[in-house]
């Protein structure tokens, strides 16, 4: 009995064994199979012939589906100049292996060679959310980061101002937002900046008013008889020409301070006005912040003079740099200047170029250009020979220079910029896709 069992035990072992060898020699003949298809494949690819290398990588694929043998295929597809099969194959795979960061990354790679940067973006924001980790995106995605593309053209169009931007169209005004969508009718024959939801306008019957962003008059001016034209509101006060005149007023009709040639916008609590060819500095309340007198203020599209609570002011044909109670920041000099942006720095010329200060008069950016805009929003509108273009704080070129024109960035990655006498809405894909 005992031999039987024993016996029974060397037959099952071997009826084992049997199956274990089966098991291992089905395997390494996939397994040979599988290798051989991707040798194949990557041969096939090495030599240029796409079709043998396809059907190679897809029968590998059949034989062993995994990721790495996909991006491969994929990569192939781009190398025979098929970018709409690589895209197509590259959203499959993201699918398929959702939390394989490798699928993204080739994805964006396929949608950087369509150029579709707003597919680059919106794929950034789904591994983000993901919370994949990947340097390769995050290079890609740097170096892309200034693409952008143009919508809309106008006759005309300023900077933005509370969300909205004043534009031009058949010799009319009208508004957009920061979408560039228009919000307010086109019909007006002078039109000024948003503040406070109010903009100034002159209808096409010379009467000026108040309007909201919807285009609709929202305030009317009757405490004073004439009203020829209105300014940016400030904290409520508002310059007003009356055909003779400027005053400022504020939104009750209380008079603050009248009787000049010409003024500012109130902005920051300082406006600069001028008598008899001479500007001084003037506060809210009507009172001279200083006794000094210039030959010009530096002025931003909008009439402001205080950014940054500094003032760029004209003496003796140099420009000076000053705190709020008109007093010198620096001896320095400039022969032009442009008022301070938010929290960037401000352009001056120096020794017929344009470069960059920052708020205590220190050189931050070499003066190179032909002609600069202060920074706005982290970028400087800046002229070369060439044209037109932009850079960051760093001084790097990041929109080439060969606009006619250009404004100020708002901060939603948004621009007009001037091309054969029309402006043209620029947008960031990173912003607006």
């Amino acid at each position: 009995m005992k031999n039987y069992r024993f016996l029974v035990m060397i037959g099952m072992v071997a009826l084992l064994g049997g199956s274990v060898y089966k098991t291992y020699d089905s395997r390494k003949t996939l397994n040979d199979n599988y290798e051989g298809a991707l040798a194949d494949a990557r041969e096939n690819r090495k030599l240029g012939v796409w079709v043998n290398a396809e059907e190679d990588y897809l029968n590998a694929i059949e034989i062993n589906d995994n990721i790495d043998v996909r991006v491969e295929l994929g990569q192939m597809y781009l190398d025979a100049g098929n970018k709409g099969t690589a895209i197509n194959w590259g959203e499959e795979l993201t699918n398929l292996y959702p939390k394989e960061v490798s699928g993204y990354e080739f994805l964006i790679k396929a949608y950087i060679t369509d150029e579709d940067y707003a597919a680059c973006f919106e794929t950034k924001e789904k591994v983000d959310a993901l919370k994949l980790s990947s340097k390769e995106i995050n290079e890609m995605i740097s170096k892309i980061q200034y693409e952008y593309y143009l919508e809309h053209s106008y006759d005309d169009a300023s900077i933005f101002s509370g969300g909205y931007c004043r534009v031009k169209y058949n010799d009319t005004y009208g508004f957009v937002n920061i979408n560039g969508d228009e919000t307010a009718n086109t019909d007006f024959v002078e039109a000024g900046a948003f503040s406070e939801e109010l903009a100034p306008v002159v209808d096409k019957d010379g009467n000026a008013y108040y309007i909201d962003t919807e285009g609709h008059k929202k305030k009317v001016i009757d405490f004073v008889d004439n009203v020829e034209k209105l300014g940016f509101i400030y904290d409520d006060i508002f310059p007003l020409y009356d055909g003779k005149d400027w005053t400022f007023y504020n939104l009750d009709g209380k008079k603050i301070a009248g009787g000049f040639d010409d003024v500012s916008s109130m902005g920051n609590g300082i406006a600069a006005v001028k008598e008899k060819d001479k500007w001084h500095l003037i506060d809210e309340k009507g009172k001279k912040v200083t006794d000094d007198e210039y030959d010009e203020i530096a002025m931003d599209e909008k009439g402001v003079v205080y950014r940054k609570d500094r003032i760029f002011a004209k003496a003796a044909g140099k420009y000076y740099l000053l705190d709020e109670n008109g007093k010198k920041v620096t001896d320095d000099t400039f022969e032009d200047a442009r008022p301070f942006n938010g929290e960037g720095y401000a352009a001056v010329r120096i020794d017929g170029k344009w470069g960059f200060i920052d708020k205590d008069g220190k050189v931050v950016i070499k003066p190179e250009y032909v002609e600069a805009r202060s920074f706005s929003n982290g970028f400087a509108a800046v002229r070369r020979a060439t044209g037109w273009g932009f850079i960051n704080e760093d001084n790097d070129v990041v929109i080439e220079c060969k606009f006619d024109d250009a404004k100020d960035f708002n901060d939603h990655g948004c621009v007009f910029v001037a091309i054969d006498d029309k402006w043209n809405y620029l947008l960031l894909y990173s912003q607006n896709h």
